[in-house]
């Protein structure tokens, strides 16, 4: 599996839940998730993808610089729209593209410190980034949609998938 190809799978995942949700539960705050809905989980995914695509124009990538969209967090449409436009996007980069990543660390001061990296490095971290928010959502919607199946590795890395399945192996 290639990279696109994996961002193609965590795609599919999302895709699944939000064209079985109406808008109402996809946007319900829920107490498991400390009042956060599936909605902003998915809403924040979509955005690291999004700022990783805008923000390489200008070579550096800083995500605490992401734009918030409510809208993707409230209908399910606008998210569908918006992981699609990421796909089209994403398929014409170079992947070895060369970018400086910049970070922030302390929430006292705004100072920030640059690394280099990729195009496709940067993926691999929203890739993993979003498996980390499918756990959390399939959290959710198992309160706000218990009658909606999930794939067995919805939200689960697949080294954890794999090991896995080799305990069951034995």
């Amino acid at each position: 599996m290639n990279i696109n190809q994996a961002v193609e799978s965590i795609f599919a995942d999302m895709e699944h839940y939000l064209s079985h949700l109406d808008d109402a539960r996809y946007a319900q705050p829920l107490e498991v998730l400390s009042q956060s809905s599936a909605g902003q989980h998915t809403r924040h995914v979509i955005e690291f993808f999004q700022c990783l695509i805008e923000q390489r124009l200008t070579g550096t990538v800083n995500y605490d610089k992401r734009v918030r969209n409510t809208l993707i967090e409230q209908h399910t449409g606008v998210a569908l729209s918006a992981m699609q436009d990421i796909m089209d996007s994403i398929r014409s980069v170079d992947p070895q593209e060369g970018l400086k990543l910049e970070v922030a660390y302390d929430a006292a001061c705004q100072e920030c410190f640059c690394v280099e990296t990729t195009f496709e490095r940067e993926l691999v971290y929203n890739i993993e980034h979003a498996i980390h928010h499918l756990a959390m959502i399939k959290i959710g919607l198992r309160i706000a949609a218990p009658e909606l199946s999930l794939r067995a590795g919805f939200g689960v890395a697949p080294s954890t998938v794999r090991y896995q399945q080799q305990g069951s192996a034995r």
